[in-house]
């Protein structure tokens, strides 16, 4: 009995040993996961692109569709070649109340190919061809729309950064002046009131750059979300050149623009193609009037009960070789209508192309308008930015020596501030409609 306990202690103790370090080993590798810190990114607008690409699941799903259709011109294309198979049987039949069961079995090879079907099989594989082309249109479509949306919240991340330099360079200015007002205020040559509107003013200019440092997060989580990466991934970007801003303004003429857009868009090729394809399927649909010629081949040997099986698969071996030809007469009227249905298809894809055609033109002149009157704002606000600075300069010298009003000196710091964002703002949609004309053109998304 003293034995029985004693051995139940000892597994008890052992269990509880064997939990407490399989909970330390639990707590170890619990501790190691919370410290894998997220990944870290430090990219270029053309790298924000790339891994947008590798890693949409959207852009995959089309992949996908290209390589289904790639397969499917692989299939249309065996269609030439012939078609083989073996067959082989054994069978054993019973007749009436006799005890004899008879067996018997076959083999054969056979093969058979198309020799002439109308031309459908020629103009099956271009419709594949055409199709498989296609879905590398409908790639491009979306690779050009993701650019754009990328190109956006990258550009909105850069124009956080610019706008937060500025706030907090004017964060800085305006602690300079509340410090000097708390300073005249004590040496009794400030009213209280004035020296706590500065601290106000100094207060308001940090919360401005509090919203400035949230826009950009946000802006870095849109473009995080539009880059198929990890929330929780440490995101920072490239600081391209953005100042080369008079040379990005020199456009070719309009029509030159409009002609690029014709031939580089993936909306027009697919327009085309379509007419393509519906002109492709009326030829097929006509084959069905012509006659279709096939050749077959094939061998065969068999055997009744299994005596002299051998020689009974020689003597009945057979060779077999025959042409056939299929003429249509008459399908109650089916090629016809298909025929009807082809040529309002192919209607229907002439008037697509035509509404395409329209829609890109209206698209880049109206682009192109864009980057024009985009380029006058920037030029416009970054004068009066200019212009707003200098007097802000000249109003904060005045305050230093006391010789302005505080509300004069805060108005004239407001209209710096609203001429910094609008100037930002305007620097900004300039380069992004700038960018956007270029892609309609077929010239990609760059930021050197």
């Amino acid at each position: 009995m003293i034995i029985m306990r004693k051995y139940s202690l000892f597994i008890a103790f052992w269990t509880m040993g064997t939990l407490a370090i399989s909970a330390q080993e639990t707590a170890d590798t619990t501790v190691t996961t919370s410290m894998i810190e997220p990944q870290s990114y430090l990219l270029t607008l053309n790298e924000c692109l790339q891994y947008a690409f590798g890693n949409s699941y959207e852009r995959q799903n089309l992949a996908l569709t290209e390589k289904s259709a790639a397969e499917s011109t692989k299939q249309a294309r065996n269609e030439r070649r012939p078609n083989v198979s073996f067959s082989a049987s054994e069978s054993a039949r019973h007749t009436g109340s006799s005890d004899q069961i008879n067996f018997g079995g076959n083999v054969g090879l056979n093969g058979g190919v198309a020799i002439y079907q109308g031309g459908a099989i020629s103009k099956n594989i271009k419709r594949s061809q055409m199709e498989e082309e296609s879905t590398r249109l409908r790639t491009a479509k979306y690779d050009n729309s993701l650019s754009i949306e990328i190109l956006n919240a990258y550009l909105a991340v850069l124009k956080n950064r610019e706008t937060l330099k500025s706030k907090e360079s004017i964060v800085e200015t305006s602690r300079e002046q509340a410090e000097m007002g708390r300073k005249k205020y004590d040496a009794g040559k400030l009213l209280e009131s004035d020296c706590l509107v500065l601290e106000a003013q100094y207060a308001s200019n940090r919360m401005d750059t509090l919203d400035a440092r949230i826009a950009r997060t946000t802006n870095l989580l849109t473009l995080k979300k539009l880059m198929s990466m990890d929330p929780s991934a440490q995101l920072d970007l490239v600081e391209p050149d953005t100042t080369a801003i008079d040379a990005m303004a020199m456009l070719p003429a309009q029509e030159e623009c409009v002609s690029k857009a014709m031939q580089s868009m993936p909306e027009m090729r697919l327009s085309e193609n379509a007419i393509e394809i519906a002109e492709i399927q009326t030829k097929i649909t006509k084959a069905a009037y012509r006659p279709t010629i096939s050749a077959s081949a094939g061998l065969s040997a068999s055997h009744m009960d299994f005596d002299e099986v051998g020689k009974q698969m020689r003597d009945n071996f057979t060779q077999q070789v025959g042409i056939s030809l299929s003429m249509p007469i008459y399908d109650r009227g089916q090629t016809k209508s298909r025929l009807a249905q082809n040529r309002y298809s192919k209607q229907q894809a002439e008037l697509d192309k035509a509404q395409t055609e329209l829609e890109i033109k209206q698209t880049v002149i109206n682009q192109y308008q864009n980057v024009r009157l985009a380029y006058e704002r920037y030029k416009i606000t970054k004068q009066r930015c200019e212009a707003y600075k200098a007097v802000l300069s000249v109003f904060n010298a005045k305050f230093n020596v006391g010789s302005v009003v505080i509300t004069d000196l805060l108005q004239q710091q407001d209209n710096y501030i609203n001429s910094i964002n609008e100037y930002v703002q305007a620097k900004y949609a300039f380069i992004l409609n700038r960018k956007i004309l270029d892609v309609y053109m077929g010239d990609g998304v760059r930021m050197d």
